[in-house]
């Protein structure tokens, strides 16, 4: 165990590692373990195995990654589940040959490390130390013992050690380099013209068979989504009751652990001539500085306005206009030698000739705020509700324990926790997979209501932590699987469907007709003009040029190299249904020459990079190839 954690340990920042981590483990709690499910395995890896709940989180964490990357444009309805649970699956056993490999070679990980990066987190501290407390909160709030979590981070370090050791030490040659950017760098130039599917549409009047077939053999598209209402008790610090007065000893106790906030420390306003001379300037330079400022002295001391003799001698830009003045400063704003002085001089006094590491100043003090303490009575309100804040958080940490450990022991009711710890069973609203009103706008409380635990088993969530201090715990109320809407309903949407289909296959096979011209010598311009579309060129642009749209440019960049004279050609359909005839007609390669020395440093480290990606993918293939993998069958 690492609970005894030291305050200052300090080590490579982890939090992104761990916050991975975090997320994959609080989709699923640990119900899963104890069923009496034979198949609890789903992959074994030379005899070891990987579990069915593992797989399962790794699944969550996948699509939770998806929706966050696709934002508003992520559909369920779009996503291959089985191929993102055989990408999490693949994933799993990367991971456990890349550790069993690992082990053999002899890589490990010292418990120091370990809490080196455990230290790291964020979430983890308090007053910018780590804490016991929040380290073993957070875990409990994801169904992890610190022992658990410890070992899942010995692991992800020893992996991290034999990848880094080969991504990180991969190095690109300068013919790699100079192949590469002749192709990275490439500049293509194309023609084209767009056949819009908008113009087959009213070509299309589907028939009421047509409509009945197409929602007959597409009924899935038409579906009222699964959804559920859920009980939940919510639990904030920031609405807990403290129990008893305040303590006065307590209030005074931290005034004087915090007094330095509520000091505002002294500041000095100055003014100053610099005669500069820079810190290795010779003997012969520094003299004459020096009696440049020792004229300057006396003729202040003869009674020459500073302001005057500021703007006309002080090689300072910054003050010498406004007289030399600089302002109120505290204590750390000023070089050493200066700010010594400065603070040393009464109202009014001015300095002799001080040296610095600019130069030779004459400083004077024009006005002086002392140092204010705001006395206790003062900040009084300010310390009771912070006192109040941590006594709400300690009974928080104290009750969400209760919580957690009430909802456990009686998982088909909410009602012995609410009655324990005098909170309100509330009623979402109807909730889909996709969130919801009121609580539904948290992605974990979605994500524990559909887990198979909650919304199959009837049983309660573990608590899920929707902010700092704000725990959630809830059970599925009411649950409608998703059901077919009826024809009626959809007629309209259905009708669109098979018009838009019906369009895109007519502008299709128009495209195809005129792409076999353009192949047979017909000039893309002449085609432009029967068929009444603009043609339209891109000039030289390259890979990641942002117009036109990113398909065309996707597949100029993939075709044959046009042969001298004669324009290479081909036709796409787009994601709109629009049909679009293209001709590549000039191909320039990439000039390594042309980039600055900067520039090919980087492309040669990201070359690197992708150097090193490649070599641990090819390692991670040679291991497989000799290891032994069951995959064992869950659809049963």
């Amino acid at each position: 165990m690492l609970l005894a954690i030291r305050e200052r340990v300090m080590g490579v920042v982890g939090w992104i590692l761990l916050g991975l981590l975090a997320i994959a483990f609080s989709f699923f709690g640990l119900n899963w373990y104890f069923q009496s499910d034979a198949r609890i395995y789903a992959v074994t890896v030379n005899d070891v195995d990987v579990s069915v709940g593992e797989h399962q989180r790794t699944y969550q964490l996948l699509r939770a990654r998806m929706r966050s990357l696709m934002g508003e444009a992520y559909d369920p309805a779009r996503i291959d589940e089985a191929a993102l649970k055989q990408n999490a699956l693949e994933q799993l056993i990367r991971e456990q040959l890349l550790l069993q490999e690992a082990e053999a070679e002899g890589f490990r990980v010292s418990k120091q490390l370990v809490a080196a990066q455990i230290n790291a987190v964020d979430a983890f501290k308090e007053e910018g130390g780590f804490s016991k407390q929040k380290y073993e909160q957070a875990l409990r709030l994801q169904g992890m013992s610190p022992e658990e979590f410890e070992w899942r981070l010995s692991r992800d370090l020893t992996t991290q050690q034999i990848r880094d050791g080969i991504v990180q030490t991969a190095q690109s040659t300068p013919a790699m380099l100079e192949a590469v950017y002749r192709l990275q760098g490439q500049q293509r130039r194309f023609n084209y013209l767009k056949l819009p599917v908008a113009r087959y549409l009213d070509q299309v009047q589907p028939s009421d068979d047509e409509v009945q077939q197409h929602y007959e053999a597409h009924t899935s598209e038409f579906m009222t989504p699964e959804r559920i209402r859920v009980q939940y008790l919510e639990m904030k610090a920031d609405e807990l009751e403290v129990i008893g007065d305040v303590d006065e000893a307590a209030l005074h106790a931290l005034y004087e652990e915090q007094s330095e906030r509520y000091v505002t420390e002294e500041e000095r306003r100055a003014r100053h001539i610099l005669i500069q001379v820079a810190a290795d300037a010779d003997d012969e330079t520094i003299a004459a500085a020096r009696a440049r400022a020792e004229a300057a002295l006396e003729r202040l001391a003869g009674g020459e306005s500073f302001e005057t003799l500021a703007g006309e001698l002080s090689d300072d830009p910054g003050s010498a206009a406004n007289g030399g003045d600089l302002g109120f400063f505290g204590k750390g704003l000023m070089v050493p030698e200066f700010e010594s002085v400065a603070f040393a001089l009464d109202k009014g006094e001015r300095s002799g000739i001080v040296r610095s590491a600019f130069g030779f100043h004459i400083i004077e003090v024009t006005d002086i705020k002392s140092e204010i303490v705001k006395p206790f009575e003062e900040v009084r309100d300010e310390l009771v509700d912070e006192l109040l804040s941590v006594q709400r958080s300690d009974r928080f940490y104290d009750q969400s324990e209760e919580l957690y450990n009430l909802a456990f022991e009686q998982p088909d009711t909410l009602e012995g926790a609410a009655q324990a710890l005098g909170l309100k069973i509330e009623t979402s609203d109807w909730l889909t997979r996709e969130g919801g009103a009121g609580i539904g706008v948290h992605a974990g409380i979605v994500a524990a209501a559909f887990t198979d635990d909650v919304l199959n088993n009837g049983n309660n969530s573990e608590p899920v932590e929707v902010a700092t201090n704000h725990l959630v715990v809830l059970r599925v109320l009411d649950h409608e699987a998703a059901t077919a809407r009826p024809l009626d309903s959809v007629r309209d949407e259905v009708m669109a469907k098979v018009r838009d289909e019906s369009a895109r296959a007519l502008a299709r096979t128009r495209g195809e007709s005129l792409l076999a011209s353009l192949k047979s010598g017909t000039p893309l311009g002449e085609i432009a003009t029967a068929e009444s579309l603009e043609l339209k060129e891109s000039g030289f642009i390259d890979r990641r040029a942002a117009q036109p749209e990113r398909a065309l440019i996707h597949e100029a960049f993939l075709m044959q190299r046009p042969d001298a004279g004669q324009a290479s050609v081909t036709g796409i359909v787009l994601g709109s249904g629009d049909y679009v005839l293209l001709a590549l007609e000039e191909v320039r390669d990439g000039d390594l020459s042309a980039m600055t020395d900067a520039e090919r440093d980087q492309a040669s480290r990201e070359l690197s990079r992708i150097q090193g990606v490649t070599e641990m993918a090819a390692v991670l293939d040679e291991i497989r190839s000799k290891a032994t993998i069951v995959i064992h069958d869950q659809s049963n």
